[in-house]
């Protein structure tokens, strides 16, 4: 048998090409610029297709791909979810705050992207299909298709609702792998604590399109599809000619799926900060981006690049409860009147005892290091602030949970959620009405933590709390009896 030699300058060579590439692949001049080029081909030839219908991003890589444009609709479709052997219709992540929108616009261009070895994603080429078809089995369920509810036809239903996958991303054996599963996930869905009106309201099934760089577009009003409800699956990126999934052909080097992992390489800009300055960032020179960025963030509010994707700066209801959510907050003042408050400040290290409230009457202030570090005192101290947060429901009061702004964003969003969740799953009933101060004490099951937990995802939609606090929280609650 022959052998081969390998010289040493081969081998330095060889590594010397490895990392040029990793280099063009990280840099941040060329992920900017090809993110712009392909937010170009959403903007002005997807959007121009669909003129009728809004256009979404998929967190997280898919805003960097879309334009603000005003819309507020949040989506999160995972493409783990989507994985060969491991597809999944997650309730934690079931989309249901995208249906009102969907039905008033009549579609919905969902965008994404991936990179370099294939055309779109699998959150687009899976787990929305398997979406679509999950939604259309439930409704069928809760609510048979008749002329009284629908404007297409049961033959639609049947025909359009089942799932969609396009051929070339998803085999024959895959797609039966995930057809064969729908209706479980479906008696899931119909049977869950969600508020499904929205999708009790939907008078056509929904259907996955598939859009690409590559495709051929033509105009497409909401009015040209009466038997379908189009979910305009649109990959950004186009697919790179060569095999380390960039081209270089222009005064940059194109990297295909440049939104994803931004951690890697953004130096700590997000998509909304782009976008906010993406004039000022794109004219900057190679030389010079990294500093154009690093200028803009020291000068701009923190929320500007650090906030959490599923941060919201609003106080938020769930649902009749009188207890509403806010991350990121800054200042305490409620749109609701007769409101107690209840302020997470959660710190990345060692934390100093709180400063007292202005007002320790109407507030409590929970000071928390995030972490596992930090878990075992946090839900130690719960018991008194969930004792000022019953009694103020009990005196008509609502109760504004408020995370403050922290450096550890996700990380604290997920302790204001976990007190949220103990107090839905304690002292309230499934109608989410308190339960009365005689009422005996309910055994906490995992079942009705999640049910409790299905409340607060209605109302945000990208929020991802970590195992390690669900696991946690359900500690806290099932010791309690």
């Amino acid at each position: 048998m022959g052998s081969t030699l390998i010289f040493p300058s081969t081998v330095q060579a060889l590594q010397s090409d490895r990392s040029a590439i990793r280099s063009q692949l990280r840099d941040t001049y060329n992920r900017l610029h090809s993110i712009f080029e392909d937010s170009q081909f959403v903007d002005e030839q997807v959007a121009a297709a669909y003129p009728d219908f809004p256009v979404v991003a998929n967190q997280r890589a898919g805003s960097w791909y879309v334009k603000p444009r005003g819309e507020t609709a949040h989506a999160y479709f995972k493409s783990t979810d989507g994985h060969a052997g491991q597809h999944n219709f997650n309730l934690r992540r079931a989309n249901l705050g995208l249906l009102p929108l969907i039905k008033e616009k009549g579609g919905l261009v969902l965008v994404d992207s991936t990179r370099r070895g294939k055309r779109f994603p699998d959150a687009l080429s899976k787990t929305v299909p398997l979406w679509c078809a999950v939604l259309n089995s439930a409704r069928m369920k809760l609510l048979p298709p008749s002329p009284d509810n629908s404007s297409a036809s049961l033959e639609d239903w049947l025909h359009n609702g089942t799932l969609k996958t396009l051929p070339t991303a998803v085999g024959r054996s895959e797609h039966s792998q995930m057809e064969v599963r729908v209706e479980e996930w479906a008696q899931a869905l119909a049977s869950s604590a969600y508020d499904l009106s929205a999708l009790r309201a939907l008078d056509r099934p929904l259907r996955p399109i598939f859009v690409s760089p590559a495709s051929v577009l033509s105009h497409n009003p909401a009015s040209s599809f009466t038997a379908f409800i189009p979910i305009v699956c649109t990959s950004a990126s186009k697919l790179a000619t060569e095999t380390d999934g960039m081209e270089r052909a222009r005064g940059f080097t194109y990297v295909q799926g440049s939104g994803d992992d931004h951690e890697a390489w953004s130096k700590g800009l997000n998509a909304k900060a782009f976008w906010e300055n993406s004039s000022k960032i794109l004219s900057a020179s190679r030389e010079n981006i990294d500093a154009v960025i690093a200028e803009l963030l020291d000068s701009s509010p923190p929320s500007l690049a650090r906030l959490s994707l599923s941060s919201s700066t609003t106080a938020t209801p769930i649902r009749n409860t009188r207890i509403t959510l806010e991350f990121a907050t800054t200042s305490r003042p409620s749109p609701f009147p007769k409101t107690s408050h209840v302020v997470i400040e959660a710190a990345k290290g060692p934390i100093s005892p709180a400063a007292p409230p202005a007002d320790p009457e109407s507030t409590v202030i929970l000071a928390a290091r995030t972490g596992k570090a930090g878990y075992h005192p946090f839900f130690n101290a719960l018991d008194p602030i969930v004792e000022f947060a019953t009694k103020k429901l009990r005196a008509g009061e609502t109760v504004g949970v408020e995370v403050a702004q922290s450096e550890a964003q996700s990380e604290a969003n997920d302790l204001g959620a976990a007190f949220v969740l103990v107090l839905l799953v304690l002292i309230f009933d499934n109608e989410g009405q308190l339960k009365s101060e005689e009422a005996s004490a309910e055994l906490v099951s995992k079942d009705l933590i999640r049910s409790r937990l299905q409340w607060i995802l209605e109302v945000f939609p990208t929020f991802n709390p970590s195992r390690a606090v669900l696991n946690r929280t359900n500690e806290y609650l099932m010791s309690r009896h």
